[in-house]
């Protein structure tokens, strides 16, 4: 499997520039956020295209910079750039950027309390040790038995 198929896979976007600075690799989620396609932008520096990046500071101090917060052109977005480092030489950067909208679209997928997941996953577990055992009352008492809970549990789990 080529690294470059890896890349496209992954939903943050990725941006890969030399010990120069200059890009080498970024994924088609980097490029659609940044609105360039790597083939008009490879090789020249990212300051050039990102005049704002900190990209030239992990490279001097070698040091990674997590969770930055970021505002570029109305796009609001997190990036964490870490030091490429081989043989103790820096030979460039990663950077991985997540936008505030990706992060809201995960959030939003699944907002309800703890208490009401929980209480669906159980009674989906309840039901299907029923359909196992049984809707008889001797097969309800092996579903009870088999999910550790008392057969009264398993009535009152089952009538919420």
């Amino acid at each position: 499997m080529k690294a470059n198929s890896i890349f496209n896979a992954i939903r943050q976007g990725i941006l890969i520039c030399n010990s120069q600075g200059q890009i080498v690799f970024f994924n088609q989620i980097y490029g659609e956020f940044i609105g360039v396609r790597l083939q008009d932008v490879r090789g020249q520096l990212i300051t050039d295209i990102r005049p704002g990046s900190r990209i030239p500071e992990v490279l001097k101090y070698h040091r990674p910079i997590e969770n930055i917060l970021r505002n570029e052109n109305g796009q609001e977005y997190f990036a964490s750039i870490y030091p490429l480092i081989e043989n103790d030489i820096v030979n460039g950067t990663i950077s991985l950027v997540t936008t505030i909208g990706q992060i809201e679209e995960h959030v939003s997928k699944d907002v309800r309390p703890l208490c009401e997941r929980t209480r669906e996953f159980e009674k989906k577990e309840i039901l299907r040790a029923v359909a196992l055992y049984g809707n008889t009352l001797e097969g309800k008492k092996m579903a009870a038995k088999s999910l550790c809970i008392s057969l009264a549990s398993l009535y009152n789990k089952l009538k919420d």
